[in-house]
């Protein structure tokens, strides 16, 4: 009975700590909205519709890949919500460190150890930011004017073809047996390196599949930049300028400087923005973003209140 009772008031206190940190982010947010209510204006229901779709997109192909990674004892709905809980941690925290606060969760959920939960989230970030210095390196030549504008574009989705068509042959190189795998086998020894490229378990199952991971990171990021576009194109854009603007904002992200970045990022936005000739347009559409964003993961807040209990 009295260790019933202590682990009562330790729930009560749990609780109404996590309270109190929503009322005081929901407090925060809504300040960081009232004084950005005159900018926000300038987009119509549409835009704000699609940009609330994008950001929905964007977090959805996020919680499959958890979801994929962690296997089936993590349901979707409770991936797509911790995902969102650890992104308003991210946002309060320097360096954006807060997201890793949810690795003692997915080992939890998982029944995985917190040494594998944590290899997999550093392999999820490699891949990610693998896949935005790519797009770093179009930026810089769209900057440059290496090229014209109509070759850009044909570059570009030459780029993307090779890049995909190369991750299928790769794909379908080492699930077959020939020379090539035979060869990397005696290289590195065992079927082991095969295991682990193609992502295979013991069981055969497709968990960790690095091939289907890279491409979830791709539409991850192909996902935000469209965001990016949806939320500069009220204040005239083009597709090219939010490119260039949103690679290194994004890179930015990971500055371990200032709570959740903010004030690097937005630096960011401003200065890319002043080199394309929208040194007015650049601080709204940082501003925004960054409203925007916090309201967004202010949702997986309620991650605590609906899975806490169980996970």
């Amino acid at each position: 009975e009295p260790q019933r009772k202590v682990q009562s008031f330790n729930r009560f206190i749990y609780y109404s700590i996590n309270a109190l940190i929503t009322i005081i982010a929901a407090y925060y947010i809504a300040r960081l909205f009232w004084g950005s209510l005159r900018l926000i204006t300038a987009y119509s229901i549409r835009d704000v519709i699609l940009v609330i779709f994008s950001m929905i997109l964007i977090d959805s192909i996020s919680a499959l890949r958890i979801k994929i990674l962690f296997g089936p004892s993590i349901r979707y709905a409770e991936a797509f919500f911790l995902h969102l809980y650890g992104l308003i941690l991210a946002d309060v925290t320097p360096g954006r460190i807060g997201y890793a606060m949810i690795l003692k969760k997915l080992a939890k959920i998982s029944g995985k150890g917190l040494g594998e939960v944590f290899s997999k989230l550093i392999f999820i970030n490699a891949v990610d930011t693998g896949v935005k210095l790519v797009m770093l390196a179009l930026a810089i030549v769209f900057i440059l004017n290496f090229i014209s504008y109509g070759n850009y574009v044909v570059i570009v989705l030459v780029f993307g073809i090779i890049s995909f068509g190369a991750l299928i042959v790769s794909y379908y190189v080492l699930s077959k047996d020939n020379k090539l795998k035979k060869a990397i086998i005696r290289r590195f020894g065992g079927y082991e390196i095969i295991r682990d490229l193609l992502g295979y378990s013991v069981n055969g199952s497709t968990t960790n599949n690095i091939v289907v991971n890279i491409l979830l990171s791709v539409l991850i990021s192909i996902s935000s930049l469209l965001s990016f576009y949806l939320f500069s194109r009220p204040f005239n854009y083009s597709f090219f300028e939010a490119f260039v603007v949103y690679v290194f904002v994004a890179l930015s992200a990971g500055i371990p400087a200032g709570i959740g970045g903010i004030g690097v990022q937005e630096g960011t936005c401003v200065l890319l923005s002043s080199l394309l000739g929208k040194s007015y347009e650049g601080p709204v559409v940082a501003i925004v973003y960054r409203a925007f964003s916090m309201i967004w993961h202010s949702f997986g807040l309620a991650y605590v209140f609906l899975y806490e209990e169980t996970a």
